[in-house]
């Protein structure tokens, strides 16, 4: 496995030699199905069991055979895999609350893979090493997986007040657009005094919020509103009244994802349900 070069192996109980080229085509496809389906909808968890189970298949195949001259198909397959595995446990990891963390996981674990598997001077079976830490990479996702699949537990559930929506351009090494960040800010509802009160404003006030006026934060007496409607007595003319909702709690931003970010309108109640994960790891989910 020097020079950039993969080896074909063969079972040494008969298997042909063909089946580590099958078993990687059927493992990319699976990969490129997990890919376009829901984290976390049975599908996903019934097809990442099979991913895991090819994967480790084809792994052990490997380690359990003998080399034979070098074939270019199971290299590029082999080339193409790592990658493929990053964009899935990146995936995977969505589902938890540490975006960075899954980014740095997704990045450079298919890269250690990819070192194990293609650098290094030549040798004639797979070690040992390249095997337990190329086996720990395909258990890491398949337990990530397993953790929220088959969580049954009631999770701990908060509600919040989608004040406001907004998602942020970021730019790029070269200065350019680079992406849209979307944000939610949000106020835990204990901290929202209900009901919604009329109040009175100046024309100065009514003004200022004339054309972008639904779910701002208006700050007076040193206490913090919502505005939730607005009138004047006739035809915009004084006297002139805000529709406000008080509030006594810290606003926060939180990042969410572009799906997540189109379900929700400002104004509505946004439940964050807080899971334990069947392994004890803590993830997500937003109603």
């Amino acid at each position: 496995m020097s020079n950039w070069k993969n080896r074909e192996f063969v079972n040494p109980t008969g298997a042909s030699a063909n089946s580590s080229i099958l078993l990687a085509i059927v493992r990319i496809l699976l990969g490129v199905c997990l890919l376009y389906t829901d984290p976390l909808s049975s599908r996903f968890g019934y097809l990442l069991v099979f991913f895991f189970v090819i994967s480790v298949a084809r792994h052990l195949l490997f380690y359990f055979s003998k080399p034979i001259p070098d074939n270019i198909y199971n290299f590029w397959l082999d080339l193409f895999t790592p990658c493929l595995y990053g964009f899935i446990l990146f995936h995977v990891l969505s589902i938890y609350n540490s975006s960075l963390l899954s980014l740095a996981v997704s990045i450079f674990l298919p890269a250690i893979m990819y070192t194990f598997l293609f650098a290094g001077d030549g040798i004639t079976v797979m070690s040992k090493g390249v095997f337990w830490s190329g086996l720990a990479a395909y258990v890491m996702i398949f337990l990530a997986t397993l953790n929220y699949v088959f969580d049954f537990s009631n999770p701990a559930v908060e509600k919040y007040f989608l004040a406001k929506k907004y998602a942020v351009t970021t730019l790029a090494e070269d200065g350019g657009p680079g992406g849209d960040a979307y944000y939610f800010d949000l106020i835990h509802v204990d901290s929202v005094s209900m009901p919604a009160q009329w109040i009175e404003v100046n024309q100065k006030m009514y003004n200022r919020y004339e054309h972008s006026w639904k779910y701002k934060r208006l700050t007076l007496d040193s206490t913090v509103f919502i505005i939730l409607d607005k009138k004047g007595k006739s035809a915009g003319r004084p006297p002139y009244y805000f529709l406000l909702l008080k509030t006594n709690g810290p606003f926060y931003a939180k990042i969410m994802t572009e799906p997540d970010y189109a379900r929700f309108e400002n104004g509505d109640t946004f439940h964050v349900e807080k899971h334990k994960g069947m392994l004890g790891v803590e993830w997500l989910t937003y109603r």
